[in-house]
C-alpha cells in the first residue's frame, strides 16, 4: 500500500513515515524542508530542487501536476498547512498548534491533533501522540559519567536545562530568578542551563543534565512538550507547567514533575523536585510517545474509516 506524507520541517511525519515503511507500507515523503531529522531516501522537496537529486525535482513536478488526476497514493496524510496537496484515495489531515489556537486553519475530517489542547479547538479531529526518535535519544552512561565528574570538579549539585528558544521569555526568567534564590541561600548549588540547543547536540545535553525543565508559563501550553519526552527518553527526570485535563497520558502525570508557575511557590517546587528520588523507565515512556504506540493508534483509524 503507497502512502505519501506531506508537510512542513516537523520530525513527527518522518517517524511516523519510517514506522509504516516498517510494516510494509512504500512510502514517499513531500517536505517543505525537513531540518530535524535526516533526510529519507526518498524525501522530495515541495517548491524547488532538492539538491542534486534530480529525480526528486520530476518526481515532485510531476506529483503536483497530475497527482490530483492520477491519485498515485492510497492514503495521504497532510500537515494542515497544505490543504491543496491532495492527490491520493483516502487523506488524513494533521494539525499541530497555533495554526489551530490562531484560527489560521479550519480542521477537516478526517483528522488528529498532536495536543489533547487542541481538541478544544478541533472537535472533528482524534487525538493522536507526539512521538520522539527512540534511535536518537537514548542513556549515556559515558555522558553522565562525564556530568558526575564535573559536578564533582565544580561542586555543583544539579545541573538544570531550560532550552527555551528565548532566555528573556517570561517562564525563562521565572526560573531563573527562582534559581538565582536557591543558589543565594548556598544549602544546593545548581548549574543552570538556559539558552538555546542546537538539534546536533541536544542529545548530548539532555543526558548531561540532571533534570530537564520545560514549559511553565501557561500562555505557551498547558501539558509537557516534546522536549520532555527526548528528555525522559534519556531517563533524564523532566519537569513542566501543566493542567491535569490536557496532560496527554494521566500515567504521565506520575512521572513529568508539576512546576507551580507561581512566582512564590516556583521555588519550592523546584527542590521538592531536585531531592525526590525518581527513577525514568523508558520503557514507560515508549509505551504512550513511541512510533510504534503512534503507528498503532494510526492504524486502527484508517481502518475505522475503511482507509485500509
Amino acid at each position: 500500500m503507497k502512502v505519501s506524507i506531506v508537510g512542513d520541517y516537523a520530525s513527527q511525519s518522518y517517524l511516523i513515515g519510517k514506522e509504516l515503511e516498517n510494516r510494509g507500507y512504500k512510502v514517499d515523503y513531500f517536505f517543505q524542508h525537513n531540518k530535524y531529522t535526516d533526510q529519507p531516501v526518498k524525501y522530495h522537496k515541495l517548491g524547488s530542487v532538492q539538491g542534486s537529486l534530480f529525480w526528486n525535482y520530476v518526481h515532485t513536478g510531476f506529483w503536483m501536476t497530475f497527482g490530483r488526476l492520477i491519485k498515485k497514493a492510497d492514503i495521504q496524510i497532510v500537515n494542515g498547512t497544505y490543504p491543496k496537496c491532495v492527490r491520493a484515495k483516502n487523506t488524513c489531515y494533521s494539525y499541530h498548534g497555533s495554526d489551530l489556537r490562531l484560527g489560521t486553519v479550519k480542521p477537516k475530517f478526517p483528522s488528529f491533533v498532536s495536543l489533547k489542547e487542541l481538541l478544544d479547538y478541533s472537535q472533528i479531529s482524534i487525538f493522536l501522540p507526539r512521538i520522539v526518535d527512540e534511535k536518537k535519544f537514548y542513556p549515556s552512561e559515558e555522558i553522565k559519567e562525564k556530568k558526575e565528574k564535573f559536578k564533582d570538579e565544580k561542586g555543583i549539585d544539579f545541573i538544570v536545562g531550560h532550552f527555551a528558544h528565548s532566555p528573556h521569555i517570561k517562564g525563562s526568567k521565572l526560573l531563573q530568578e527562582a534559581i538565582d534564590e536557591i543558589n543565594k541561600n548556598k544549602s544546593t548549588k545548581i548549574h543552570y542551563l538556559n539558552e538555546p540547543v542546537s538539534r546536533g547536540k541536544m542529545f548530548e545535553t539532555l543526558n548531561f543534565c540532571d533534570y530537564v525543565l520545560d514549559h511553565i508559563n501557561p500562555e505557551t501550553g498547558r501539558t509537557y512538550n516534546v522536549i520532555s519526552i527526548e528528555s525522559l527518553f534519556c531517563e533524564t527526570p523532566a519537569a513542566s507547567y501543566y493542567e491535569a485535563e490536557y496532560i496527554d497520558f494521566k500515567e504521565m502525570q506520575d512521572i513529568v514533575h508539576f512546576i507551580n508557575p507561581d512566582s512564590e511557590l516556583t521555588r519550592g517546587s523546584l527542590l521538592n523536585m531536585f531531592y525526590s528520588t525518581r527513577k525514568i523507565d523508558r520503557n514507560e515512556i515508549l509505551k504512550y510517545h513511541g512510533a510504534k504506540a503512534a503507528v498503532n493508534s494510526l492504524e486502527k483509524y484508517w481502518e475505522i474509516w475503511e482507509f485500509i
